[in-house]
């Protein structure tokens, strides 16, 4: 099995999982339509750029702008490390926002009570 096709293989679920959720946290108007066209468009763009990954090495040593072996076990290792990196904290931010929001509403419906009280 070719590294690149293994580089895939290992990141391809994280990537469908992050789309997915952009997906399901629009679906639950946890989320704009704007974020979820950037998050699919950013995780396309991650997937993009790691199915081409062997192309442009292809490329760039055939037109000389590379002298460098091709992609190592290492190599693999590490970009799998960053996106699941990438894949946490995108998830965080938006457990995140979901988390203000809720203390938000939390704290206008209890200023609402209160100020219900006062008034008697």
């Amino acid at each position: 099995m070719s590294r690149y096709t293994l580089l895939l293989l290992l990141n391809l679920p994280f990537i469908v999982l992050s789309v997915i959720g952009a997906i399901t946290s629009y679906k639950l108007k946890h989320s704009t339509k704007k974020r979820l066209v950037v998050q699919i468009f950013i995780w396309l763009v991650v997937l993009i750029g790691l199915a081409s990954a062997e192309y442009i090495y292809n490329w760039l040593f055939q037109h000389q702008l590379t002298q460098t072996e091709p992609l190592s076990l290492f190599d693999v290792i590490q970009i799998t490390a960053i996106v699941i990196v990438f894949y946490i904290a995108n998830r965080s931010h938006t457990k995140i926002e979901n988390l203000e929001k809720r203390i938000q509403d939390l704290h206008q419906e209890l200023s609402i009570r209160l100020s219900g009280k006062n008034k008697s």
